[in-house]
């Protein structure tokens, strides 16, 4: 940052005030808060990583203070892409339920850095509300007894139908997703999603369909996790 640029910032500072500056980043960070604490709530089946919680509750106060110093100047907003650009982002958030929560955060923090935290206010409140009202409409978000089950079966052996005995006295709903072969043919990917019925259990499920003849690998998994492709 040259002499000039450092003499702007300043300046910028100063118009704001630094009491206005602490109000939107403090304002930003509780806002920020809230938002990691409503989503932690809508998704109590899952083991949240501590770095999305502290990243929800972060990206508000950072987004907001890089507007504060990019303020009016197209100078600023031009050398901090430039700088942004050289970033690579490779973590991969586990459901689109997560990223509508980074995007909340993002919102939060430009409204607050551009002097607006009374809309990032009513905008969180509606946000919290709209996640309160999904939680009580059926299917609306992710669900702890949804599973996604992949039965890998060997395809000169066994097929569907010596699964769906199985399928049909532990599970109450099942959707079968994709199907496809593995080892050049020689064995058969199944892929479900499957709701438990309500005496079924996850062990059971998976030892009775492991101990059918020609099923060689059975992984069941919560909706938000993925299944890998591991042959």
């Amino acid at each position: 940052m040259t002499a000039l640029e450092r003499a702007l910032l300043l300046e910028q500072v100063s118009a704001l005030g630094p009491q206005a500056v602490i109000q939107a980043l403090v304002a930003a960070f509780v806002m920020g808060l809230v938002v990691a604490f409503v989503h932690r709530w809508s998704v109590p089946h899952r083991l949240v990583p501590p770095s999305l919680v502290a990243s929800l509750a972060m990206l508000p106060l950072v987004s907001a203070l890089v507007l504060l110093v990019i303020g009016n100047s197209l100078a600023r907003a031009f050398s901090l892409v430039g700088a942004l650009a050289i970033v690579r982002f490779r973590t991969r958030l586990r459901s689109t339920w997560d990223i509508t929560f980074v995007f909340l955060s993002l919102a939060i923090g430009i409204a607050c850095g551009v002097g607006n935290a009374q809309v990032a206010a009513l905008g969180t409140g509606i946000a919290v509300l709209a996640v309160v009202v999904l939680g009580v409409v059926p299917g609306a978000r992710p669900q702890a007894d949804v599973h996604l089950l992949r039965c890998d079966i060997s395809a000169w052996q066994t097929g569907e139908a010596e699964l769906v005995p199985v399928l049909d006295r532990h599970v109450r709903r099942r959707w079968l997703t994709s199907a496809r072969t593995l080892r050049f043919g020689e064995s058969l990917s199944l892929n479900y999603r499957v709701v438990l019925g309500r005496r079924a259990s996850l062990e059971s499920l998976v030892r009775d369909l492991a101990a059918i003849e020609g099923v060689e690998r059975v992984t069941l998994l919560s909706e938000d996790d993925s299944i890998g492709d591991g042959e």
